[in-house]
């Protein structure tokens, strides 16, 4: 388990719409979106602390990277991949509750 806090393992998909200048919220998959002609990034974060990243791909078709995640001490969540799938990187949470995942830009 990678120890992170247990609010924010399961699929999120980017709720752009949402967006601040600060933040961006994600709503968990299932959620009823609208329909959008922009492909919508998502986040899953599994309770073992595999990862994975659906990216829009060239014909907006989401392309899934595998990666690894971690809780950090000071509260960031630390994103790896396997070489050549991406630069690791952290996420910093605002805040996880009521169905909203919200994450500094």
């Amino acid at each position: 388990m990678s120890g992170g806090p247990p609010d924010v393992v399961g699929a999120w998909l980017h709720s752009y719409e949402e967006d601040t200048e600060t933040a961006a919220v994600y709503r968990p998959a299932d959620h009823p979106f609208r329909p959008s002609r922009r492909p919508r990034r998502g986040l899953e974060f599994r309770a073992d602390g595999t990862f994975t990243d659906l990216r829009p791909g060239p014909d907006d078709r989401p392309r899934e990277v595998a990666g690894r995640w971690r809780s950090e001490e000071d509260g960031r969540l630390r994103i790896t991949f396997p070489a050549g799938d991406g630069a690791p990187s952290d996420l910093s949470v605002i805040s996880c509750a009521d169905g909203v995942l919200t994450i500094a830009k």
